[in-house]
């Protein structure tokens, strides 16, 4: 079963280009600026500290040590794109959760994912093209670049119809990359992974979350925890291969073909030493893990 592109809010290449360049995906081309040593794409976070405890069905899926062993510790950043660090959390945006899991020596796994389920280009190319065309003065170079990059309008028009966030604890949180899974016998099965919380909270009228605090996601987060979330593996379906490696499309969206990996708990927030701050990495994989083979694993590093 194909996703319904009808499902989907039409947008023209004129609105897409103002909630590319404004919004969320606007602020993640400056992941184009990785290569240069530039800070996180989201520029706005607040640290916190947990336990993740893998689920019995993690053990059919895979063979790394997070998913057969004990519960690990982990470190997790959430973010907002806001417009930039001084913008309304409330402003059009992407919420992002960056997860460590401290599995053991050589065990370490970072998995990066953010608020929309997919991205809006395939290669770092077409990213850093994107990135010059939002920052152009010219007012149509963003629907330029779309009408040359049909393949952003999935993620343009999913930007365009998110709503505020009543917190960051109550959103669901996707990896758009496609990871491989080594089970104990050596195969390998791909899957997306998304964050999805135990407890899912409504979005916010837009005129509601701007009448908050600029930053009321970071500041009310401390009240919202402990936060649960499930880790959950989305396999593709037969009419998913032209798509599965593919991080601007959508796959089949089937719950006989999800599996839930285990359970992360954020108790605490906590605030890393200057310069100490854990910097995530989309390829930090431990054994067990295939990575990813899109064109944009390496350049959506942080988060």
């Amino acid at each position: 079963m194909q996703p319904s592109p009808t499902a989907l809010p039409s947008v023209t290449a004129g609105a897409a280009g103002a909630a590319l360049a404004g919004g969320p995906v606007g602020v993640l081309g400056a992941a184009a600026d990785e290569a240069s040593g530039d800070r996180l794409p989201h520029p706005r976070g607040i640290w916190v500290t947990g336990r993740f405890d893998p689920s019995p069905e993690a053990v059919a899926l895979g063979s790394a040590t997070l998913l057969t062993g004990p519960e690990v510790s982990v470190v997790a950043r959430f973010s907002r794109t806001p417009r930039g660090r001084d913008g309304h959390d409330g402003a059009p945006g992407e919420q992002g959760l960056a997860v460590r899991f401290y599995a053991g020596a050589g065990e370490e796994m970072d998995l990066v994912a953010g608020t929309l389920p997919v991205f809006f280009v395939r290669t770092a190319a077409d990213l850093r093209a994107f990135r010059l065309a939002a920052r152009s003065p010219d007012p149509a170079a963003v629907p330029a670049f779309l009408e040359r990059h049909p393949e952003a309008a999935t993620a343009t028009a999913l930007a365009e119809a998110s709503r505020p966030a009543e917190s960051f604890t109550g959103v669901a949180y996707h990896a758009v990359h496609t990871f491989g899974l080594v089970d104990a016998v050596g195969r390998t099965r791909w899957a997306r992974l998304s964050w999805q919380p135990e407890r899912p909270l409504p979005a916010l009228d837009p005129d509601a979350a701007l009448a908050r605090p600029a930053d009321y996601l970071t500041a009310g987060l401390r009240e919202r925890l402990p936060a649960r979330f499930r880790l959950v593996a989305q396999l593709p379906c037969p009419d998913d291969a032209p798509a599965l490696h593919d991080p601007t499309r959508l796959w089949s969206q089937e719950p006989a073909r999800t599996a839930v990996l285990g359970t992360l708990v954020l108790d605490a927030v906590y605030v890393p030493l200057p310069g100490r701050e854990p910097r995530f990495e989309v390829l930090r994989l431990p054994e067990g893990f295939v990575a990813p083979r899109d064109g944009l694993a390496g350049v959506t590093a942080s988060a």
